[in-house]
């Protein structure tokens, strides 16, 4: 398997940059960056915003358009063709960051004995890289790129597996998660809230 707060307007105060993106993690009010695009494109870590009132009570979006890092639209074959082995950070959700998560399927072998070789394909779910603890952006654990991946958030440390639920805290929460659909006829990769049961929950009772 590869293995994702609303626009920050709050105050920068904080040695980790909660309220605001800057580089290097520098609470320096002379370095914010342009909201969370800016974030993705430079590949830092930084604080969303903290506004879970004012988002909980939006109600939820239609289907929008996955972006990669450039606001590219992004389709299913393109990015499955694509060296994407590896959690993939793209703007989905409310323009809200995620990572795009694929698994290798290995079909079973056939009556001679020969397996098809196997494919890639995307999962139904895209996770928000929104640390649960205070809006961090959350990145690939490099201690973990070499095994069975996961997420580490740069501010306080909370650590998580490659499905988001949560290994080390502060962090009270597993990491939120969106429905990734591909567009008919052009296979365009939508993203929409998640309603229903988490599907991590079935995959974790082998379901």
């Amino acid at each position: 398997t590869g293995a994702a707060g609303s626009t920050g307007g709050g105050s920068s105060g904080g040695s980790n940059g909660i309220g605001g993106c800057f580089i290097g993690g520098s609470s320096s009010s002379s370095a914010p960056l342009a909201g969370r695009r800016a974030a993705i494109t430079t590949g830092i870590g930084c604080a969303l915003s903290s506004g879970a009132p004012a988002a909980a009570a939006r109600k939820p979006s239609p289907p929008q358009p996955v972006t990669d890092r450039n606001g590219a639209g992004v389709t299913e074959t393109a990015w499955l063709s694509a060296d994407h082995s590896r959690a993939e950070l793209v703007l989905g959700l409310d323009g809200e960051p995620y990572f795009l998560l694929t698994e290798t399927v290995r079909p079973a072998a056939g009556s001679e004995g020969e397996a098809a070789p196997p494919t890639r394909r995307l999962l139904e779910y895209a996770i928000k890289a929104e640390c649960t603890h205070l809006g961090c952006l959350v990145q690939e654990d490099v201690a973990l790129l070499a095994g069975p991946g996961g997420f580490a958030c740069p501010c306080h440390g909370s650590k998580y597996d490659a499905t988001g639920a949560v290994t080390r805290g502060p962090a009270p929460a597993p990491l939120g998660i969106a429905r990734v659909t591909a567009r008919e006829p052009d296979g365009a990769l939508l993203m929409s809230a998640w309603e229903g049961d988490d599907p991590r929950r079935r995959a974790a009772a082998g379901g």
